[in-house]
Order: structure tokens, then sequence, then C-alpha cells
């Protein structure tokens, strides 16, 4: 599939991965101990969201306060990624002949959004903000694992129909064996690499795994995590030149950890 001569509303790049959780202060105070950053108390005031601004793909931990407040609203529209939208009314027109928009185009001071449900089921949001999302400096760390968002995984069951969607929605080329093994990388222009994952789907597994932070160490990172008590998931892994592991925060949602040498 060829590359889009005319450019789409839709950078090819994830902005930020929501971790949907249900005690916004416990899951603020669970991430920062594990990136060894300082809780913010300025952004637990009352609000339904907590912002990492780290470099490349932000995180976002959303209790979904204010969505449940709107009767329209079903938990099935939560997002996991947000796709950065150079111009919102331009993307809404333009997604809407790709998937299905969930809600017109909400307006913010300084950013405007809307989520839109793929033809798999997942859903996304769309998102234009001031200034472009320029990336943020590294924050300065205590912790092996690196305050920075590797890799994002879609989790899909049918890897062809799932790589002709996201390449067609983003503009992007794909190898012609891209869909043939059990990961597929869409290209990115920066931040994390997205990955189209069918293993959960391969083996049966009901479970997924969104995300990966990344670490230079993967032995000291497991035992910072272990030292203090997080929830091991599963255990260090090694496949030639990548280990990882995997944690469950507080709500169960699980993040890997990844070395690459």
């Amino acid at each position: 599939m060829e590359t889009r001569a005319n450019p789409i509303p839709l950078q090819n790049r994830i902005a930020s991965i929501f971790v949907h959780v249900s005690d916004l202060r416990r899951a603020a105070a669970w991430y920062s101990e594990l990136l060894g950053l300082p809780l913010q108390e300025n952004q637990l005031n009352g609000g339904p969201v907590y912002f990492f601004p780290l470099p490349g793909t932000g995180l976002v931990l959303d209790n979904n306060a204010n969505n449940r407040k709107n009767p329209d609203w079903r938990e099935d529209m939560q997002p996991l990624v947000m796709l950065a939208a150079d111009d919102i009314d331009s993307a809404y027109e333009y997604v809407k002949s790709k998937a299905e928009p969930l809600f017109e185009p909400e307006r913010h001071p300084g950013m405007a959004y809307f989520n839109f449900r793929a033809p798999d089921g997942r859903a996304y949001m769309a998102c234009w903000s001031e200034g472009g999302g320029q990336d943020s400096a590294p924050p300065e760390s205590a912790s092996p694992i690196r305050p920075r968002i590797g890799g994002v995984f879609i989790n899909v069951r049918e890897m062809k129909a799932a790589a002709d969607w996201i390449s067609d929605l983003l503009g992007v080329a794909l190898p012609d064996d891209a869909a043939d093994s059990s990961i597929c990388i869409v290209p990115t222009s920066r931040g994390a690499h997205l990955l189209l994952d069918d293993n959960r789907a391969r083996r049966g597994e009901t479970f997924e795994i969104p995300f990966m932070f990344d670490s230079n160490d993967i032995d000291a990172a497991y035992s910072y995590a272990a030292d203090r008590g997080m929830t091991i998931f599963h255990g260090i892994e090694r496949l030639n030149t990548v280990a990882y592991f995997t944690l469950a925060d507080p709500d169960g949602n699980l993040v890997m950890v990844c070395q690459e040498s």
C-alpha cells in the first residue's frame, strides 16, 4: 500500500496512551513510584485525569468520572490511544469515512477532541492541542524504569484486517508481509512504537498488555518493582536481545517493562 501523496489531518504517532483507573490518587501514586517521579498534587484537584508529560508519548490516567455523568456514555467508548490531529474539524470529516465517530468534537480552551470506533470495535481518540503537542524533556527519575513509553500494543484478532485499516487511516505503507507475523510494526513519526499484536488471540488469552516502559537494566527494574511490593504478573523473559516482565497496577491494568540491547 502506497503512502498518500496528500497529507491527512491525523499524524502517524501516538500522542498519549490512556490507562483507565478507579482511584485517581492511588493510580497516580503507583505510576509515580514506578517511574521515580514526584506526585503532582496540583493535578489531584478533583478533576478526572492525571497526566504524565513523558517525552514522545504521554500517559493519561483517567477515572472517567465526568464521562459517566453523560447518559450517552458507555464504558466501551474508553479509548486506549490518542492520535494527534492537525485540525479537529478536518480530522472529524476524514475519520467519518474510515470509522464510526462516537461523538462530535468536544472543544475546550487550547484543545479539542472526539472519540471514534475502529471496525474491530476498539475506541480511539483524535485530539488537537494548541502548540501542536511539542515533546516534553525527559524528567529526572530515580527509577531504573525509564519515564518513557517505548511501545504501544494494539491487541487484535485479525492481523491483516487490522493492519490494512490502520495503514489506510494513517496513510503509511506497510511491507507486503507485515501481517504474517504475530507483531506488526506500524511506522510512527516520533514517540512510542505502534505495534499490532495478535499473540493474545493466537493463545486464547483474555488479558491485554497495552504498552511498555523502557529500561536500561531489566534486572534492576524487576528488583525495584518487587522490592516495593508491586504485583508481578509475569516474571522476566529473555528472547535474543530483548528482556521483559509485566506488572499489574492497582486496577489490574498490565504494564510491560522492556530492555532491548
